[in-house]
Formats: structure tokens, C-alpha cells, sequence
């Protein structure tokens, strides 16, 4: 089914298909991404570097999207990166984990030669979030500039942040507009 889905789809050329099937299922995804004219992306939810291993020697996929908040940090994700690139894979990195992850992982794109495009979710979370650590550049015509100040280029508003404790939220994600980020309380 996988298959068939990403050939109706080819006409549109999207950027890749994520994940056409269980990402822990690689011979699958291998057979999937032998098949398809479309590139095929896996990796979110991989957390440690030995497990992208067999993805590689399988050739499973085209693009590896690590999170450098769950593999080990830009050392790590680098490291996966560098091993990708070995293999003729590009690196998207996953990034839903607010401004310090996306600090990160703007400077693992720039030292990346593999690099393919950053996720970026900060601007649909509520606006205490992004100010919570002020120094990240603004998306400007789809693009990232790099941070300029020292460090990850972001300082953290532990005031702010006090004012606003974490709180269980939940996502429907099978509601429609979903993608809108209006959680339920």
C-alpha cells in the first residue's frame, strides 16, 4: 500500500514520504524506498546512534531525520550526520522541542554538508515560548540566519518560564486542523 500511495503521489514531487511504514520494520521500509521514485525519511524516532546502522547498510532511506533533544545532543546528531553523508543520506533534523532545540540544530545545519532542511515548529506554539529563550533568528523567506550571540545564540527568561510550569496537554491529532496547535485543557 505503501508503495502504491507514493506513486500516485510522485506526480507531485514531494520533498519525501515519512515514514510509509513502522519505522522499526527497515527491511520493509528498504523494500519501500527500492520502489519509489519519491524520497523516502525515517529517523525521529530512533534515539541512539548504533540503531541508524542497519538503516545505512539496508539503504532503507533517503533522508534521517535524528532529534538532537533524544539522540545526545549536536556531538551525537553530528556524528549521524557524518555517518549518513558516508551513505549518500541527507539530514532533516526533527525539531518540536521549542527554541533551544531549534537553536541547536541550526548550528548542527551549518556545520552539516548533508544537510537537507530544518523543521521548525516555535511558531505555532503560544508566544511565552519563543520568548522564553529570546536570540533565535527569524525564519526570513524560508530561510534560518545563524544565531550570533555566544553559545547556542539563545538565553533563557527563567522568570518567564517560572510564570508558565509545565502542564499535560494533548493533541487530537486525527481532529481536522489539528496542525493548528490548539491543545486541549
Amino acid at each position: 500500500m505503501a508503495v502504491a500511495i507514493a506513486r500516485e503521489l510522485e506526480p507531485y514531487r514531494p520533498s519525501w514520504i515519512e515514514e510509509p511504514v513502522p519505522p522499526e520494520n527497515l527491511k520493509a521500509l528498504a523494500r519501500v524506498t527500492a520502489q519509489v521514485r519519491i524520497p523516502v525519511a525515517t529517523g525521529e524516532r530512533i534515539h541512539v546512534r548504533h540503531e541508524f546502522r542497519e538503516l545505512f547498510e539496508l539503504q532503507a532511506a533517503d533522508v534521517v531525520q535524528p532529534d538532537i533533544t533524544t539522540v545526545g545532543g549536536i556531538l551525537e546528531t553530528r556524528k549521524i550526520a557524518a555517518w549518513a553523508d558516508a551513505h549518500y543520506v541527507l539530514v532533516a533534523p526533527h525539531n518540536v522541542g521549542g527554541p533551544i532545540s531549534t537553536a541547536a540544530a541550526l548550528h548542527l545545519a551549518a556545520c552539516t554538508t548533508n544537510f537537507k532542511i530544518q523543521e521548525h515548529f516555535n511558531d505555532f506554539t503560544e508566544a511565552f515560548v519563543k520568548e522564553s529563550a529570546p536570540g533565535n533568528p527569524e525564519v526570513v523567506d524560508g530561510s534560518f540566519a545563524l544565531p550570533t550571540r555566544p553559545g547556542l545564540g539563545v538565553t533563557l527568561d527563567e522568570d518567564l518560564i517560572a510564570e508558565h510550569p509545565a502542564r499535560r496537554l494533548h493533541f487530537n491529532l486525527f481532529q481536522d486542523e489539528w496542525h493548528l496547535r490548539q491543545p486541549a485543557r
